[in-house]
């Protein structure tokens, strides 16, 4: 997923660089970027759990579009890898310490915030993390499909 990750955005407009002394109101989203495309990243791995079926994998998607747009978003204000990935791998272990109920409540914000966030992105940015998460998808699907290796 990292990989897919870095090509999304390496795919999206903007310019900046992570530096030590960053706006705190940039700190602030990037550690809600982080957070959220945790939680979305784990939901996904739930989803693929499941029995395979087009809601599941409308969801499946969804939550990938979710993801990357954090991603995307975070990637125009400055974040930059390693910072990016370190944060991402705090969040999910902070994740896996949360409650479920914890956890759906925080899901719940992260998705209206991913939402709010795809209505101010651009056209272009939009069909990015479009694109991106379809084919991220449908790389995950598509390796469910292949037989196991004896």
């Amino acid at each position: 997923m990292r990989l897919a990750l870095l090509g999304l955005l390496a795919s999206l407009s903007g310019v900046g660089s992570a530096t030590a002394a960053l706006p705190s109101a940039d700190a602030v989203f990037f550690q809600e970027a982080s957070e959220c495309t945790a939680g979305f990243k784990a939901r996904v791995v739930q989803h693929l759990k499941q029995p395979p079926s087009e809601a599941r994998n409308q969801a499946i998607l969804k939550d990938t579009e979710h993801g990357f747009v954090f991603i995307g978003v975070a990637y125009k204000k400055g974040l930059r890898n390693p910072e990016a990935d370190q944060m991402l791998k705090v969040a999910e272990a902070r994740w896996s310490q949360l409650s479920a109920a914890q956890q759906a409540t925080r899901l719940s914000r992260c998705t209206q915030q991913a939402d709010q966030l795809m209505a101010d992105v651009s056209g272009l940015e939009r069909f990015l993390v479009r694109n991106r998460a379809q084919a991220r998808v449908d790389k995950l699907l598509a390796k469910e499909q292949r037989p196991a290796k004896p």
